[in-house]
């Protein structure tokens, strides 16, 4: 929860996605225009079970905790992606979209 008050920017971060394959199709996705986007990875057991052991937040459910909630590879073959390759994929789905609407 401490990444989400805490960050080095004054105004924060004016963007938030998390990633899952329970989120929305990030092919199907307009992004807004930010500043300042931090993304969100999940470990083994995905985002979720991380937000629901948080005590601090408040809220635990992820699409109203981030401003996105994306599937960044829908129709995955294999039931876990390993956090590394996540990075990624993530970067690369969302590539086109940050470079677009982020600020320059």
């Amino acid at each position: 929860s401490a990444t989400f008050t805490e960050s080095l920017y004054k105004d924060g971060y004016d963007l938030t996605i998390g990633t899952s394959d329970k989120g929305d199709n990030v092919d199907t996705t307009q992004i807004r225009y930010f500043r300042h986007v931090l993304i969100f990875l999940g470990g083994l057991q995905g985002l979720e079970p991380a937000i629901e052991s948080d005590e601090t937040l408040k809220e635990t459910d992820p699409r109203i905790l981030f401003d996105y909630y994306l599937n960044v590879c829908p129709n995955q073959g294999s039931r876990t992606i390993r956090t590394e390759e996540a990075l990624f994929i993530t970067l690369t789905a969302l590539r086109k979209q940050l470079s677009e609407f982020g600020m320059n």
